[in-house]
């Protein structure tokens, strides 16, 4: 790559010196639609792998403990990232799949997809975050 000059600085003492700006990095991938099939495959198994996997070596995929530490900080009155929080709360609904469905993540994984649901079903604060996030999701008609 050649960087290319975009203007002169002058220093404190009257000595002329390039500013340089390195040109833009190119995609490491080109767009999906250009991927090989043999490419897509490993994406997908990366994927799949990276919801699904357990850092910690027990049997509890990140996404899910992910989505469990985000709950526990709410019921807790923690600051969490409101858009965050939402999508988790439409994802392990269904109102949206993500890259993948929360059923399919679960199934994979053997973990009971209600262990979640129930969870915010029957705590008062994520209830009425729930419902707001279904307002959202599927309007109201009042």
């Amino acid at each position: 790559m050649e960087m290319k000059t975009a203007a002169w600085q002058l220093d404190f003492f009257g000595e002329a010196a390039p500013v340089k700006i390195d040109p833009p990095k190119r995609d490491p991938l080109p767009d999906p639609m250009y991927w090989s099939e043999a490419v897509r495959e490993q994406m997908i198994d990366a994927l799949i792998s990276l919801a699904c996997d357990s850092r910690r070596g027990d049997n509890l995929p990140e996404s899910l403990a992910d989505c469990a530490e985000l709950l526990r900080a709410r019921m807790q009155g923690k600051a969490v990232e409101k858009d965050d929080f939402d999508m988790t709360l439409g994802w392990i609904f269904g109102y949206w799949d993500g890259a993948l469905p929360y059923a399919y993540v679960c199934a994979i994984t053997g973990v009971n997809p209600e262990v979640l649901q129930d969870i915010i079903l029957n705590h008062d604060r994520l209830k009425r975050d729930l419902d707001e996030v279904r307002r959202m999701h599927c309007g109201t008609l009042l």
